[in-house]
């Protein structure tokens, strides 16, 4: 069965840092990162950060002080909803369990928490503020700064069984570190690497599976993607095959470049379907 060595509790992932909101997929993100907790052995510590009222630069100069106001009282009512969601979802579970309610800016908040994390899970579409003050996704945006490996669950993700993975592979410095960070999620599972760099040729290749095969993760075969975009044949992979867990570097080139132009990271991040593992 997938994960059998992490349910003998085995593995490195003893502190697990989730941000919960109170939304539907937020109740869901708990409940996965709970289950990911149980699985581990390991210690979940809950938090929501609630940002500083930052309305759209959409509202004419009379309305600004009105629509800060109505964003506030939001925020408020999603922070006490997201408090009860996890408190809710704690009583049902023998996990152990610590929750924080904190107010500023969320990136900081949650790198700082990030410290003495093992793995930081946070939502698909979390975002801080307006996209035009804030054009990273919260994601994207903690896996930058927080040098902490973060696992994004979409919607729709409650159960944290790990059978099958797929590997973004191109032996740069970010593909290794997210590769490594996410062995402990790949114990007693199979796994498919996936190239687009013509650099990854067929020893090197070959030494990266005897390697997943010390940590006890059977490798079923390796595919070369030509003919597109990155993100667009990542995403024909997971649609040909059932994948749980997609592991990948996050931004080889300055989040800048990718910003201007697209890019892998930002494309992936906000379309997978399964769960991604990425690591700065």
């Amino acid at each position: 069965t997938g994960n059998g060595l992490v349910e003998a509790g085995i593995g490195m992932i003893k502190d697990i840092l989730l941000h919960a909101d109170g939304t539907k997929a937020g109740g869901q993100r708990i409940a996965y990162a709970l289950d990911l907790a149980r699985r581990y052995h390991a210690v979940l510590s809950g938090v929501h950060v609630t940002p500083d009222a930052d309305p759209p630069p959409m509202y004419k100069p009379s309305m600004i002080e009105k629509a800060a106001a109505n964003l506030e009282r939001q925020l408020a009512e999603d922070a006490q909803l997201a408090e009860r969601n996890f408190l809710a979802a704690v009583a049902k579970r023998r996990v152990r369990t610590h929750w924080a309610t904190l107010k500023g800016a969320m990136v900081p908040q949650i790198c700082a928490a990030a410290r003495t994390a093992d793995l930081v899970v946070l939502g698909q579409y979390e975002w801080e503020g307006s996209a035009e003050h804030h054009p990273l996704s919260l994601a994207e945006a903690v896996a930058l700064d927080s040098a902490r490996p973060v696992l994004v669950v979409p919607a729709g993700f409650a159960e944290a069984r790990i059978r099958r993975t797929l590997i973004a592979w191109d032996g740069g410095r970010e593909a290794t570190r997210a590769l490594h960070d996410a062995l402990p999620l790949m114990e007693g599972t199979t796994a498919e690497i996936v190239t687009a760099s013509e650099t990854a040729d067929d020893v090197s290749l070959h030494a990266l599976s005897e390697h997943l095969h010390h940590h006890h993760v059977v490798v079923e075969g390796n595919a070369h993607l030509r003919g597109g975009s990155t993100a667009k044949l990542l995403m024909e992979r997971l649609r040909q095959k059932h994948f749980d867990l997609l592991v990948m570097g996050a931004y080889g080139h300055p989040a800048w470049l990718e910003l201007l132009f697209g890019g892998t990271t930002q494309t992936m991040l906000l379309r997978s379907t399964v769960p991604v593992l990425i690591s700065h």
